[in-house]
């Protein structure tokens, strides 16, 4: 399962929109408001005899701005959920700013059923 490129097409509606959409962390060039993937991991969630029935991963998702983008964290959360991810938590009320830089990350999980070939 590529995690990133689930997430990556969950958040195209605002990508499309002009906001940078990339798979890494904060990028110091990048002068606008941009939103980065990261990677946690996948594991097995179910298994049966002969192998893994269901895999999960997770993500976070982290805006990064010269402003506190509430509304675009919650539409990130809206989008996600309604691609199949499940909101797992965030630094919602917690915005942090470092050197004018507001940083707002969620974490999400997505599952997806193993189909044997």
């Amino acid at each position: 399962m590529d995690i990133i490129a689930l997430a990556a097409a969950a958040l195209e509606p605002i990508r499309a929109e002009g906001i940078t959409v990339q798979q890494g962390w904060y990028d110091k060039n990048i002068n606008d408001t941009h939103v980065t993937l990261w990677n946690l991991g996948t594991t097995p969630e179910a298994h049966s005899d002969d192998g893994d029935e269901v895999i999960g991963g997770d993500v976070q998702i982290t805006i990064f701005s010269t402003r506190d983008e509430v509304a675009l964290a919650r539409r990130i959360k809206k989008l996600m959920v309604a691609a199949g991810f499940t909101w797992t938590g965030g630094d919602q009320d917690d915005t942090q700013s470092d050197g004018g830089i507001y940083v707002k990350p969620q974490r999400f999980h997505y599952d997806k059923e193993e189909i044997e070939e």
